[in-house]
């Protein structure tokens, strides 16, 4: 069963049905993807489709149309940004976004900053990384004063975070867990950080980042704006909001499909193919506790392979091709510990070849995953280098009702 905004008998609902006359401007839109012009030869020849419709859009779809992407942007007349969410460096996953990034449409609606704001940004910058461009975008756009810090190191985030208490500093921009991770930084070195935004995206909120934050700067007002680098923001919460759930932008249109999150931007100089993309989470329609009664989205996780780790999306499956291209791994398990905390970690094991060097294989095969997996080696050298390790050895952690061996297991440590 699928249903849209409008459809969902919520205080929630409030946006009409696309018409069969918008979906036939949708559906022209596609005429310059010809790699995927045989999906939508049934719906054109409706008298009139419904937005149900067309086809669902997979992840596999969207990184098959990144030539037409690029002619397509090549032909318009705004300037696009190249942008990068996970793959390895050899096949990376790209998106292409109007350079306006559709700023002035969610500041109509989003609009957490002031002329007398001093923004530090302390998302990753480089490596096609979205949320850097967008935050410094957002400054721009309010008057704000903007500090592109981007993530430091930690003996060296006391005296950065001194100096942007000198400059005033009233917002920061950071996933939830280096919200929590530099504010507690901050405690430890006897700076009294002077936040009273907080700008997060990337990642849910948890409830020990909350307690952090709630604890150090109990009056800080929370922003969060939730979307991919495939389809740009989707929706957006403030100060009175419920954490998981989000008030949709303008020119969003979200169905639900069996409780799965499926996108259609409407902006006008949507770069992207993002008609019907299953943007790969869960979520139910809802009402917001602010009270708002415009369509509201909770977020209730992942129904892909996917997963966050350092705020960055990646697969297992891509750490694991990495390592066993070095010719003496047999076999590969991720463990991760404290998912989603500030102090999370993955201990990359792998079995080797009788006679192999531990050490050897261990330096050869933490080199490999933090090249090729795509910004892996950015974020854990310059954000937590002690969050990522390699571990020869001999077994790996089971299933015990199964007795399966997972690719990855959570808080498994092995004796």
């Amino acid at each position: 069963m699928s249903l849209t905004a409008s459809e969902e008998p919520t205080p929630a609902s409030g946006r009409e049905p696309l018409d069969a006359g918008r979906v036939r401007e949708l559906l022209a839109r596609m005429d310059d993807m010809p790699s995927l012009g045989p999906l939508y030869e049934k719906a054109r020849s409706l008298p009139a489709p419904r937005l149900g419709d067309l086809p669902v859009l997979t992840k596999d779809d969207f990184r098959s149309a990144l030539p037409d992407t690029v002619r397509r942007a090549r032909a318009r007349g705004h300037g696009s940004l190249v942008l990068g969410s996970g793959g390895t460096t050899s096949a990376p996953k790209l998106s292409l976004v109007p350079s306006g990034q559709m700023i002035g449409e969610i500041r109509e609606v989003w609009d957490p900053l002031d002329s007398d704001d001093v923004l530090v940004n302390y998302d990753t910058p480089g490596r096609l990384c979205s949320s850097h461009a967008f935050f410094n975008a957002l400054a721009h756009s309010s008057g704000a004063v903007s500090v592109p810090l981007g993530a430091i190191e930690d003996r060296q985030l006391p005296e950065w975070m001194g100096m942007v208490h000198r400059l005033g500093a009233t917002a920061l921009n950071a996933t939830q867990s280096q919200i929590a991770h530099l504010l507690e930084t901050c405690v430890a070195a006897g700076i009294s950080p002077g936040f009273r935004k907080l700008l997060w995206t990337g990642e849910p909120f948890g409830a020990a980042a909350l307690e952090t934050t709630r604890r150090i700067l109990p009056d800080a007002e929370l922003y969060g704006c939730y979307g991919s680098t495939e389809t740009w923001v989707i929706g957006h919460n403030g100060p009175g909001c419920d954490l998981d759930t989000f008030h949709l932008v303008p020119y969003q249109h979200v169905e639900l499909d069996d409780g799965l999150v499926l996108v259609t931007n409407l902006h006008p100089e949507c770069v992207n193919p993002v008609l019907r993309y299953r943007i790969g989470d869960r979520g139910e329609f809802t009402a917001c506790s602010c009270g708002r009664t415009d369509a509201a989205l909770r977020v209730l996780g992942r129904d892909d392979p996917q997963m966050k780790f350092l705020s960055i999306l990646v697969t297992p499956q891509e750490i694991e091709e990495a390592a066993l291209t070095d010719p003496d791994v047999t076999g590969v398990q991720i463990a991760l510990f404290d998912h989603g905390s500030p102090s999370e970690r993955m201990e990359l094991r792998v079995k080797v070849r009788d006679g192999a060097p531990a050490a050897e294989v261990e330096a050869r095969v933490g080199e490999t995953v933090l090249t090729q997996v795509y910004r892996m080696g950015y974020e854990v050298e310059t954000e937590a280098p002690q969050a990522f390790s390699v571990r020869v050895t001999g077994r790996f952690s089971i299933n015990e009702r199964s007795q399966k061996t997972p690719l990855l297991v959570k808080d498994s440590p092995l004796e």
